[in-house]
């Protein structure tokens, strides 16, 4: 059952941004990230009998920043969408996949977690990888950072997905591992409302007509949330030794495909540190111990 499990999130989140790559490229990111939340919402609606017990443990406190880093996690996927209309998916995939290397930092600073010589040396590898892909090392040698809109928005989703999952344990700890995710999805309307202040979209959200687009994002937020909830009941039913180092490994899957999918062109140097990215992903998924 545990492999089942890690199985059902690796290609969950293995393939489920490869469709939402698919939606954002046709209909816009605001649009997708609204229905792929949506739907997601939807899926996720349907775990609600199995976590009722734990719905009493939930305080109004709890509830209002659980909500509010619930909304900035949206952000940060309309962000990773946004930059996947510009940038190459393969590029922005294994930017965003690096942020568990930074909660390791952050849970060792915040909560004193240990955090042994083995595991710094992969985020060091994992840190590598991310410059590799962000800055043109010609560039930097001349005093220059360029970086495109795209890598831009990626490392600030980076930046909000590490904040997010550090504290999201405050709230697993409290109610589970359902409730805390689940209000996180709740919050897309807000979110979407915020996303659409901030970056002056005047577009309005209209049901996509383009039938394939709606296959899309069903399969983006049906294969994202399946992993979620995959994960999850994988790690409270105690198989996180199997499911976690799998399921950290899915940028790997998401990296091959968007590669042969896409064909968006990338510098030599960006594959090296896609490459050089993904070995300490894989190092800190497996090899951590």
């Amino acid at each position: 059952m545990g492999l089942f499990l890690a199985l059902v999130t690796y290609f969950g989140w293995g393939t489920g941004d490869i469709f939402g790559v698919i939606a954002t490229r046709k209909i816009g990111a605001y649009k997708a990230t609204f229905f792929i939340y949506l739907f997601g919402f939807l899926v996720a609606s349907l775990y609600v009998p199995f976590a009722l017990p734990e719905f009493s443990k939930i305080t109004f406190g709890l509830f209002l920043i659980n909500f509010f880093l619930g909304s900035t996690y949206l952000i940060g996927n309309f962000l990773i969408n946004e930059a996947f209309k510009s940038s190459s998916p393969s590029l922005v995939g294994i930017i965003v996949q690096s942020f568990p290397a930074i909660v390791l930092i952050l849970s060792a600073l915040i909560f004193k977690d240990p955090v042994t010589v083995r595991q710094m040396l992969w985020i060091v590898i994992v840190f590598i990888g991310m410059f590799l892909c962000t800055i043109n090392i010609s560039d930097f040698t001349k005093g220059k950072i360029v970086l495109d809109k795209g890598i831009k928005y990626a490392l600030i989703a980076a930046g909000i997905f590490s904040i997010g999952f550090t504290f999201m344990r405050v709230f697993i700890d409290v109610y589970g591992w359902f409730w805390p995710n689940y209000i996180a999805f709740a919050s897309f309307p807000f979110a979407i409302l915020v996303i659409k202040y901030l970056f002056k979209i005047k577009e309005k959200i209209v049901f996509p007509k383009n039938k394939s687009v709606v296959f899309a994002v069903l399969l983006s937020a049906l294969l994202l949330r399946a992993g979620d909830i995959a994960l999850n009941a994988g790690i409270s039913s105690g198989y996180a030794s199997v499911v976690a180092p799998i399921a950290g490994a899915s940028p790997t899957l998401f990296v091959a495909i968007s590669s042969i999918l896409f064909k968006d062109p990338i510098s030599t140097q960006q594959k090296f540190g896609i490459f050089v990215s993904l070995l300490g992903i894989i190092l800190l998924s497996f090899f951590s111990g």
